[in-house]
């Protein structure tokens, strides 16, 4: 078992090497004054990241896509990441939770430190653990890519162009 600050590190070189970005955030107001900083209009906000910060713009319940499409940060939770990977998982229950890491192009992740497991089979064990009741259960490695028939590869074309992971604690 590695320390949580080592778990914090390896968390940020596999992060970096996905083309993600990391900020380390004591609190919920640097997570929020950070998403501020990179967008020119109220950032939107998923109901789980909403219930930590109490302010920003949540989609609109009878047409949650349309309603922040294209939009320039949008802010979720992750419930657990992966050091050895990079990655996050986020678990959406509603398409209205799931659009802010589809449909924005800078996705911020919040996770908390504690939240960080050493690798993959860490994180299966724990979505294991838990109850069935997530619709949507999807580890995110850095921002969108995708790769045409000729191999070349575009960031940002079917999700997120860009991604931010800030950790808390």
């Amino acid at each position: 078992m590695i320390t949580l600050s080592d778990r914090i590190a390896l968390f940020a070189d596999g992060l970096q090497a996905a083309q993600g970005e990391l900020v380390q955030c004591s609190s919920w107001d640097d997570v929020w004054e950070h998403a501020v900083a990179l967008s020119d209009e109220t950032p939107v906000v998923s109901p789980a990241a909403y219930e930590q910060l109490q302010r920003g713009e949540l989609p609109d319940d009878t047409d949650p896509l349309r309603s922040i499409a294209d939009r320039s940060v949008g802010v979720t939770v992750a419930t657990l990441a992966v050091a050895e990977t990079g990655s996050v998982l986020l678990i959406e229950p509603t398409p209205r939770d799931r659009a802010i890491s589809l449909l924005t192009r800078h996705l911020i992740v919040a996770v908390s430190a504690e939240d960080i497991v050493e690798d993959l089979a860490e994180g299966f064990l724990w979505l294991g653990q838990q109850p069935r009741a997530a619709a949507y259960a999807t580890f995110v490695t850095g921002p969108s890519r995708t790769a045409d028939i000729e191999r070349s590869l575009t960031i940002g074309v079917q999700g997120p162009s860009r991604m931010t992971v800030a950790v808390l604690g």
